[in-house]
């Protein structure tokens, strides 16, 4: 229960103070008061539920990158992606502000990184509509990352209106990839945001059949591996085989990617090929589906949205 005697004197030992401040430090101390009496009256008179909801609907049509609301990044996520993409653009700042949305920090100060991934991230990052990065540990449904299915917000308060597009991410993946440190360096959790990135923001995409080569997705993303002196990826389509394990005699069918570097050694060029795989079980293969969803548009009091489960996207 709240003692609303005792509340009562602390504002008015707080109004004091304030007054006091004003005389002494001018406007400065005078913000900074405000804001601490505005802190306090918070902690003892809680918002009303109208007011909680009308800094939450302002909140969801605020557009760039996010961690999101109903499956956001834990801590642990949050730092790993954040190295990963700190290396990749060379943006030593980068970070989640306590809202959840990405800022970049000082443009201007680099710590190495590719200028091709600095674009993409700042585009990403400016643009008008928003994307949220969603935690879908251990899904049957995503191979590393996808870009689900785009949601129009509709703000019935204010009519405000916003497209937002998920990227799924399944971290618990990442730890069944096997290969040399040079093609799991090229092929990290950073990588595959960007991969999804490219195609929610520049509108790439990936190949539909079975032909050979990357596509047009993954050579953009293959010119920041090359500005980062990386192994380039070969192919979208993952290849499989099939094997047998070795202790039980159950099928096992196992994916592959193709990445190659290009060396100069002692004046000659030598080009290099790593494979990279992983069981096609417990992760899943790369899908061949080039999947772009049309809007799905909520009509919900409080934005919850009607759209259906998010269907298959392409995968990284």
């Amino acid at each position: 229960m709240t003692n609303h005697a005792s509340t009562l004197f602390e504002f008015q030992i707080l109004e004091g103070r304030f007054q006091h401040s004003i005389v002494l430090a001018g406007h400065r101390a005078f913000v900074q008061t405000y804001f601490l009496a505005m802190l306090i009256g918070a902690i003892c008179y809680p918002m009303s539920r109208p007011a909680m909801a009308a800094i939450k609907d302002s909140l969801r049509y605020q557009s760039g990158v996010r961690n999101s609301v109903e499956h956001g990044l834990n801590p642990k996520q949050i730092e790993r992606l954040l190295k990963s993409l700190r290396e990749k653009t060379g943006f030593p700042e980068m970070r989640f502000d306590e809202m959840g949305f990405l800022r970049l920090g000082d443009r201007s100060m680099l710590a190495g990184g590719s200028a091709t991934a600095r674009e993409l991230l700042i585009a990403a990052v400016d643009r008008a509509c928003a994307i949220d990065l969603e935690s879908h540990d251990r899904s049957s449904r995503i191979a590393f990352a996808q870009l689900g299915k785009p949601l129009v917000f509709i703000s019935l308060a204010t009519s405000a209106r916003i497209e937002v597009n998920p990227i799924e991410i399944d971290f618990s993946d990442f730890a069944h990839l096997r290969g040399d440190k040079a093609v799991l360096a090229a092929f990290d959790v950073g990588f595959v945001v960007l991969h999804e990135l490219a195609h929610a923001v520049l509108g790439l995409h990936d190949l539909t059949d079975e032909a050979n080569g990357p596509g047009e997705c993954e050579e953009y993303v293959n010119r920041i591996r090359r500005e980062l002196d990386l192994p380039e990826r070969q192919n979208y389509i993952a290849r499989t085989r099939q094997s047998r394990d070795l202790a039980s005699g159950a099928p096992l069918s196992q994916a592959e990617l193709i990445f190659a570097h290009t060396v100069d050694q002692e004046g000659r060029t030598k080009r290099q090929s790593f494979n990279l795989t992983w069981d096609a079980e417990p992760v899943g293969m790369i899908r061949t589906a080039d999947f772009k969803p049309s809007s799905v548009v909520s009509t919900n009091h409080g934005n919850r949205k009607t759209a259906p489960g998010a269907s298959v996207a392409s995968a990284p």
